[in-house]
């Protein structure tokens, strides 16, 4: 399982409308049979069980093209003795990483295989990339506050001030 050529596919490809299954076409058109077969014309299956190495390469830049699959062993590889004396272990472990959908990963540990996917959804693309969120920009830190001052428009009339000067006692004369 250390080789590439060892490896296949299993399940159905991803096509250009990013489903597994073409879609049905539409119901305005006259020969649906004829509709659909022009769809997958258009966007074929891939057969099941290919192999990995019959995938198109992977273009890193313009003169550089790599397979689209990396297939390496981790771990100890030696073949150890059963303690209980039936058949033999081995600890490694087969990694098999997509370069076309970065974070792809398929595991293989004693004839067990793990698949997982880590990645944001889009293909490797060199030329034309595809659409990648830009982070959001940083927060401003919050601006200090001012002290609270008097309301601009009191509900009620605010008190009086008195000016220096003035006497207090100064009664006001009362209308006759």
């Amino acid at each position: 399982m250390c080789k590439a050529e060892n490896w296949a596919h299993y399940t159905p490809n991803i096509l250009i409308n990013c489903a597994t299954a073409h879609g049905e076409p539409a119901e305005d058109v006259e020969d649906q049979e004829l509709a659909k077969k022009m769809m997958e014309a258009a966007d074929p299956y891939e057969p099941i069980l290919k192999p990995i190495t019959d995938d198109k390469a992977v273009r890193c830049s313009d003169k550089i093209s790599q397979p689209a699959w990396s297939v390496r062993l981790q771990g100890d590889s030696t073949d150890y003795k059963n303690p209980n004396g039936s058949g033999t272990s081995n600890f490694g472990v087969v990694v098999v990483r997509s370069l076309l959908w970065p974070g792809a990963y398929t595991f293989f540990k004693n004839g067990t295989d793990y698949q997982i996917y880590l990645g944001n959804g889009h293909k490797f693309e060199h030329q034309k990339p595809g659409y990648f969120p830009v982070s959001p920009p940083t927060i401003c830190a919050d601006v200090q506050e001012y002290e609270d001052g008097p309301e601009p428009t009191p509900l009620e009339e605010p008190p009086a001030e008195v000016v220096e000067g003035e006497d207090e006692n100064e009664e006001e004369p009362e209308d006759e």
